[in-house]
């Protein structure tokens, strides 16, 4: 059988040749190739690549793999600091925390871009803090960041941008002239800054709805509708901050997606996605009827991902027309392209792209909180009520309710028809983490065993589709949530609310312990939070779905009151999106 042991592929100058992203066919196919040093690609949170073949990988909760070429991957660790993004410029990558605090890992670069005193003592051998924003006397907590060549953004959690680098009138001073190794203070009542790791310039938003963009304005890159450097921010018409999902600028051109999924380019022809220049953001024809989920950038190509796992590409670095110096077609306007056969046909794996000088990396996106928590519980093995039963004396624990809604098959039914054929344990293992996590890492494999159980592939429905469905499968619900009410002053009285027994001790470390302390047979137990049931159905909702939703019944400062505590009463995952979501709600009312 054909075994794929890792899920991330890349493409680009690590196959010798930029050029040879694209086959001499019909196709136009991106020739993909595993890299299986990364291993444990379900981890992966995020990739950024600079120049070179270099890339820094971003695992877990705080841990980091530095690539080079012929060169063994380094792993680093930020002690203390959970990660909260990567970024990545020509030479340096920057790392932001969750408290707020920068860090830098960097070779010694001649443009400033490293935001140290002492940027000629950087090595690729150590990650060092930014005490810029790791004082705590000036108590610069940065909130968001974007990197731009050998220029570096920061945005503070008071609203402040600041900028580091090379300059060419990238820093918003007035000035072209002067690089900067420590931030200088560009903006105020800033919201989200952009950048492109071969812009031009950058784009950033404010508090007052607004878009603005500096730098140089070659090709029309900054979108402004004129040609015109601009050494200081100015404002970008026709365009609203809360419109715009994500900016990226490049050589000589910018890619703009707004949170409907619509795509708009501008600069430069061929890499804006049109045939001619265009100095104002304008919607790219061929991606009108596609909704654009993931957009990645480099000098050579420009590439786009959909909602239904859909790449697009289009744009070379040759300003040869029709064709590259080596004789290419220069693929001027969007194109498909095919995926690894591993992720074709198949929704249930998101995608992530990432693109530097000179490789392009396909990887799955990081997984949920939800499906984080299944997959402990698959390699925990605890909790488990049921098994599979196979031929040769194979049996696998299993949670009877996961399986079965996830096959549509019942147990004793699934047993029947594997044994028809010769699994291995290590082979139904490996059909399991489809069940639990949606992981598939052995085509053809999976294919076998669907066929075996009558099973159309790729699959239909997503791990959390299937939750989503469970979730409304009130029949199946094995157990009871009991909620006081206040209301009644006489006596405890409790209402109740339906669940299955493996969504709470999976999704809360709190009903962990308190199962502990109960019965096997007990079918329900008490909650003491003192939350109102409204809160709780919503929570228990998020359980399956991993989104808090409101009617118009619900009393939403209430509900953003009870629950903005959840995360730390119930014990959930860490990651977890409720209280980014509570705040989307609070910003809505």
């Amino acid at each position: 059988m054909n075994q794929t042991n890792t899920q991330i592929f890349y493409s680009g100058k690590r196959n010798n040749s930029i050029r040879q992203l694209i086959n001499q066919n019909e196709n136009k196919s991106p020739r993909w190739t595993p890299l299986s040093k990364i291993k444990n690609a379900n981890k992966v949170r995020k990739i950024v690549s600079g120049r070179h073949k270099n890339c820094l990988i971003w695992k877990g909760i705080n841990n980091l793999e530095f690539h080079r070429a012929n060169s063994e991957p380094k792993s680093f660790t930020i002690e203390k600091e959970e990660i909260k993004d990567i970024q990545s410029g020509y030479s340096t990558y920057l790392i932001l925390t969750k408290s707020g605090k920068v860090f830098s890992l960097s070779q010694n670069s001649s443009y400033c871009e490293v935001p140290l005193s002492d940027p000629q003592s950087s090595t690729f051998e150590k990650i060092r803090p930014v005490p810029f924003f790791n004082n705590k006397e000036n108590n610069r907590k940065v909130e968001t960041f974007a990197m731009v060549g050998w220029s570096n953004y920061f945005v503070c959690k008071d609203g402040k941008l600041f900028g580091n680098g090379y300059n060419a009138g990238r820093l918003g001073d007035g000035t072209s002239n002067q690089a900067k190794n420590l931030p200088i203070l560009i903006f105020e009542n800033v919201t989200r800054v952009f950048g492109g790791v071969q812009g031009y310039g950058f784009f950033f938003t404010t508090k007052n709805n607004e878009l603005y963009t500096c730098g140089s304005n070659q090709y029309g890159c900054l979108g402004t509708g004129n040609l015109t450097n601009q050494k200081s921010p100015v404002k970008v018409p026709n365009w609203k901050a809360e419109d715009i999902l994500y900016i990226q600028t490049n050589v000589g051109y910018s890619i703009l997606i707004t949170k409907e999924g619509k795509t708009y380019g501008c600069g430069r022809a061929g890499s804006n996605g049109f045939t001619t220049n265009k100095s104002t953001f304008t919607e790219i024809e061929e991606l009108k009827n596609k909704k654009v989920v993931e957009y990645f950038g480099g000098s050579a190509i420009s590439l786009a991902l959909t909602n239904e796992n859909e790449l697009f590409g289009w744009g070379f670095d040759s300003d040869n027309h029709p064709t590259d110096q080596y004789g290419n077609i220069r693929i001027q306007i969007p194109h498909k392209f095919n995926l690894p056969e591993i992720f074709q046909n198949n929704p249930s794996i998101k995608l992530k792209i990432t693109c530097g000088t000179e490789c392009i990396y396909l990887y799955p996106s990081s997984n949920s909180c939800l499906i984080q928590d299944f997959q402990k519980l698959f390699e925990s093995k605890i909790f488990c009520d049921s098994k599979l039963s196979l031929n040769e004396n194979i049996q696998v624990p299993i949670h009877k309710i996961i399986v079965e809604s996830r096959t549509n098959l019942q147990i004793s039914t699934i047993e029947d028809l594997l044994n028809k054929e010769s699994f291995s344990k290590q082979e139904i293992l490996l059909f399991l983490k489809w069940v639990y996590f949606d992981e598939i890492t052995n085509v053809d494999l999976l294919k076998q065993i669907f066929n075996s159980l009558n099973i159309s592939f790729p699959p239909k429905n997503t791990f959390q589709k299937d939750l989503h469905d469970l979730f409304n499968d009130e029949d199946s619900k094995d157990f009871t949530l009991l909620i006081k009410n206040d209301d009644e002053d006489e006596e405890e009285v409790y209402e109740e609310i339906p669940v299955h027994k493996i969504i709470l001790l999976t999704r809360s470390g709190l009903f962990r312990e308190m199962f502990e302390n109960i019965t096997e047979e007990s079918k329900s137990v008490k909650d003491y939070s003192g939350k109102s049931i409204e809160s709780i159905e919503i929570l228990i909702k998020y359980f399956y779905t991993e989104k808090i939703e409101l009617t118009a019944d619900h009393d939403p400062l209430l509900v953003i009151e009870e629950l903005e505590d959840s995360i730390e009463y119930y014990q959930l995952n860490e990651n977890s999106n409720i209280l980014s979501q509570l705040n989307e709600i609070k910003n809505k009312l």
